[in-house]
Parts: C-alpha cells; sequence; structure tokens
C-alpha cells in the first residue's frame, strides 16, 4: 500500500548527577534541620537566610525587639552589614552570639544532596507515533494524518522532590491536506491539541522577593487551523 505512510520514534534518555553534586534549595533552606530556622528579614532584602533557632527564638519571644533585628541576622539593612552578634554586644548578650560566616554557606542554607539525581526536563521515555494515507487522482491528492506523542514523567528541579514532579502527558495533533496539483495549490485543515489537555509540561521557582511564586507552562489550547498555500 504505497499511500499508506507510518512513522514512529522512540527516544531513552537516562541522566544521573555525580557524587558529591549539592545545592542550595530555596524552597527548603534549612533541609529539615531543627537547629536551623528560615528568616524572611525585610522588603530590601531579596534573599531570605537561615539563622540559629535558638537565637530567632529569643527575638520573637521578645516584645521589645525592633523589627530590623531579624534583618540583621542575615547581613543587615538600608546599606548597614551585621550579620553577626559578637560575644559583648549588646544583641549577643541579650538573644545570643552568632556570626553569619559561621553559618552554613554564609547564611544561604544548608546544601542539599543531589548526587545522582535527575536532570530537569529528562524524561526517561518519549514516543511519537504518526500515521497518513493519500487518497489521489490525475488532478489532486487529499491526505488525512493523525499524530500521536507521549512523554514520561520528569523533574523540573535537580532537587526531585514531589513539588518537582511533572507528570507524564500526550498530546494528539490531526490534519487533513488537500494537495490540487492544476492549481498547484494546497489546503490543509488541522487540529492542534485535539483532546484539549492541559497537562504542565514544565515549571520554575522564582526568588524569595516573589514569595517563591511557580511559573507552570502548559500546552496551547486546542487550535483548529486553515492553511492555504498557492506556488507560482
Amino acid at each position: 500500500m504505497r499511500n499508506l505512510q507510518f512513522n514512529a520514534n522512540v527516544g531513552y534518555l537516562g541522566t544521573r548527577l555525580g557524587k558529591g553534586s549539592s545545592s542550595i534549595d530555596v524552597m527548603n533552606r534549612t533541609q529539615g534541620n531543627p537547629d536551623w530556622t528560615l528568616v524572611r528579614p525585610w522588603v530590601q532584602l531579596t534573599s531570605s537566610c537561615i539563622a540559629p533557632t535558638s537565637i530567632v527564638k529569643n527575638i520573637v519571644q521578645d516584645p521589645s525587639a525592633p523589627p530590623l533585628v531579624l534583618a540583621l541576622l542575615c547581613g543587615g539593612v538600608a546599606g548597614l552589614n551585621f550579620g553577626s552578634f559578637k560575644p559583648g554586644d549588646t544583641l549577643a548578650a541579650k538573644y545570643g552570639a552568632y556570626d553569619l560566616k559561621t553559618a552554613p554557606n554564609n547564611g544561604q542554607g544548608i546544601a542539599a544532596d543531589v548526587s545522582g539525581h535527575e536532570l530537569p526536563n529528562a524524561p526517561h521515555w518519549t514516543l511519537n507515533l504518526g500515521v497518513q494515507y493519500t487518497f489521489e487522482s490525475e488532478d489532486w491528492a487529499l491526505t488525512p494524518r493523525a499524530d500521536f506523542y507521549r512523554q514520561d514523567a520528569s523533574w523540573a528541579r535537580i532537587y526531585n522532590t514531589a513539588i518537582d514532579r511533572l507528570r507524564a502527558w500526550n498530546n494528539t495533533n490531526i490534519s487533513l491536506t488537500l494537495d490540487q496539483r492544476k492549481w498547484d495549490m494546497t489546503l490543509q485543515v488541522y487540529v492542534k491539541n485535539l483532546f484539549n489537555s492541559t497537562p504542565i509540561t514544565d515549571a520554575f521557582v522564582n526568588s524569595d522577593d516573589s514569595g517563591l511564586t511557580t511559573n507552570v507552562f502548559t500546552l496551547d489550547p486546542r487550535i483548529i487551523g486553515v492553511s492555504i498555500t498557492k506556488r507560482f
């Protein structure tokens, strides 16, 4: 059946980060360590930090503590750079001694071990299937076609946590193409995303100053279109 055509592509991808790989996860800066507490210090500081839980607790429980004290734990505010309650200082005597330089990664957070984790947007399996058949006569050819794509589950970030999981998804496109040979013209009617599915295909986390909101990407909604080509 020379007018019948199939195509198929199957892909496999295996990715792993090397041993000893680490990175600070802005969604989990303390990595569950109870000795450290996440601090969102001040509007002028774009990033959060971690500080000793004992000191943060002392500050929070002190009704007379000025609002800027927590900001000082993260390095300062309004051009002032502190990040330490040195022994002998009033703040150290009141809340406890602390030096930002001794905090994990200078207070940015405890690095997560991502050894062996998979890379983002690296699904193990992808599948693409297509089929078409051409009905033709001397002056014209009519070709219906269908394409199917499936992508296995993958990750949006290298931390491979539950919030990073991207589920497997499918997409189906169809088209009907009429070639009018006498007029050297082609007319095509097509439908993209036939079943109007809206899977999340990718995502990324914004910075602390935007509240760690997450941007997600989805397939375009169902699109029905017509294309006309005339050759001269």
